[in-house]
């Protein structure tokens, strides 16, 4: 016991003078001398042997140490009391050596070589097995983690294996310092988590809560939610990339810019429904509509009512000839404002000289036909006009021909709205 104790008083001392090979020796004399034993202690048994432990480290944890105390000189004890004795120690496991090289426990419960603690001793002697347990047991500090800090011995302070809290917590831990975390079910901070690498998720999101999101530091940006409608840019950013921003829809509550041209998908006819007024759009060749009055209409500068000069029998998508004929006016509410009757003027054969076009006022003309002019007067000296001209004859018509000037016939045409 006494042994067990110096050892356990002088730990790092003896620790830091022993190795598995070499072996730190403690006599009766120095337990005297540390007060572990009382200066009248006997150094020999009734045989005339003497007692001394031979501490060394151990094999598998050279942090820890383990030793053997045995008897030498003296006379050769009977084996009968050797197994007697041995069954009587209780500080250790009590043994005896036999052959004067191996100590073997009592009931023959151990047996080793006395080489591996570095002595020897004859037959007839005690051993007593000190074991890691029992030394790391008599330290002072108990070989357990000291709650305050020990000058001079930080290993104190250290854990030499992982500790198990049995589920229980861990409170009020200033800074922890660790290669890696494993939590098994959720981290929880009251304030900033600084990461020096990435932050993954392995099979959730990255959540967060009252209107706060992900924000880079440096420069400012970031995104954030503070509705349930909208991803919104911290501090206004703009957002940049080299790829596509697709959408349903995409709106600017500014103006607009396009580096490179405006490309639209659909293609809508003229003269059909259209969604909203303003809106943009072309038809199949290519040309741009807009949405006017609830119809997709051409881009031009003739107002809806116009009588337009038109090369064709045939009006373009969107437009009427104007022959006299009724339009609906609800379908057509612009051009009903400039003929409210809802009837178009018949523009065939007649100035604005239209093409005849089977009305009979000037038959027999074409599309872009070339008329020269005419002239059926005839002088008249029986008569005198009066006013500007009074006094001077004045001609007539001598049959049904018309005067007219040179002129190339076009249909005429209205934009239909």
């Amino acid at each position: 016991q006494a042994a067990t104790s110096y050892v356990g008083r002088y730990y790092p001392t003896v620790l830091a003078s022993a190795t598995t090979t070499t072996t730190v020796v403690v006599t009766t004399q120095m337990l005297k001398n540390t007060g572990l034993l009382p200066a009248s202690f006997s150094e020999t048994n009734s045989y005339g042997q003497q007692y001394q432990a031979m501490i060394v480290r151990n094999q598998q944890n050279q942090e820890l140490l383990q030793g053997m105390v045995v008897s030498r000189g003296g006379h050769a004890m009977p084996f009968t009391a050797l197994n007697q004795i041995s069954k009587d120690i209780t500080a250790g496991f009590g043994g005896y050596v036999e052959d004067g090289q191996t100590a073997v426990g009592a009931m023959r419960s151990w047996r080793i070589a006395l080489s591996s603690y570095g002595t020897s001793t004859g037959r007839g002697h005690l051993a007593v097995l000190l074991s890691t347990d029992d030394l790391s047991g008599a330290r002072e500090d108990g070989d357990r983690l000291y709650r305050f800090q020990v000058n001079g011995s930080p290993d104190l302070n250290k854990m030499h294996t992982a500790i198990d809290m049995g589920g229980n917590n861990l409170n009020n831990a200033g800074t922890v310092a660790a290669q890696n975390g494993n939590f098994g079910v959720s981290l929880v901070s009251n304030g900033p988590v600084t990461a020096g690498g990435d932050i993954r998720s392995t099979g959730g999101w990255i959540v967060t809560r009252s209107g706060k999101g992900w924000m880079d530091e440096t420069h400012g940006g970031g995104f954030y939610m503070s509705d349930n409608d909208w991803v919104r840019s911290v501090n206004n950013k703009g957002i940049y990339t080299g790829g596509q921003l697709k959408g349903g829809s995409v709106r600017s509550d500014s103006d607009l810019a396009a580096g490179g041209i405006l490309k639209l998908d659909q293609v809508n006819v003229a003269g059909t429904w259209c969604p909203q007024n303003g809106a943009i759009s072309h038809d199949s060749t290519g040309g741009i509509l807009s949405c006017q009055s609830g119809r997709w209409g051409g881009i031009d500068s003739y107002p809806v009512g116009s009588p337009i000069p038109w090369p064709s029998t045939t009006p373009p998508p969107g437009y009427f000839l104007m022959a006299g004929q009724r339009f609906p006016c609800g379908s057509y509410p612009q051009l009903a404002r400039a003929y409210p009757g809802c009837v178009l003027p018949d523009l065939r054969g007649v100035f604005i000289r239209g093409l005849d076009n089977g009305r009979g006022f000037d038959s027999g003309r074409a599309v872009l036909s070339y008329q020269a002019d005419q002239s059926d007067m005839v002088y008249n000296p029986g008569g005198a006009l009066k006013g500007h001209h009074s006094g001077m004859a004045h001609y007539y018509h001598s049959d049904n021909r018309e005067v007219r000037p040179k002129n190339i016939a076009f249909n005429y045409i209205v934009k239909a709205g």
